[in-house]
């Protein structure tokens, strides 16, 4: 199972200086996507949480209930709702 980045190219940096292989550096989300929905050796999705807007309702909603591949949204904003939520839906409660 390998991991996979979706995001500008300042959120992939980091991803790929620590070694990630499959980064989609991108403006536009819909074509990296694809490929990464596509891709059955990807299993775990970190997605840029600012290319998220740029996404329609339906795509998100597709996105938060994939089992394969999994998709993270992480923000470069030091606070986020997203891992928040992740949490609740991952283990039931709400932390803090």
């Amino acid at each position: 199972m390998e991991l996979a980045v979706i995001g500008r190219e300042d959120f992939c940096l980091g991803f790929s200086l620590a070694g990630v292989r499959n980064i989609f550096e991108t403006e536009s989300p819909a074509d990296a996507l694809k490929k990464v929905l596509d891709a059955p050796e990807i299993g775990v999705v970190v997605f840029d949480e600012s290319l998220l807007e740029k996404v329609d309702e339906f795509e998100k909603a597709r996105l938060e209930g994939s089992i394969r591949p999994v998709f993270v949204t992480l923000s470069l904003k030091e606070e986020s709702d997203a891992l928040k939520k992740m949490i609740k839906k991952s283990i039931g409660v709400e932390l803090w």
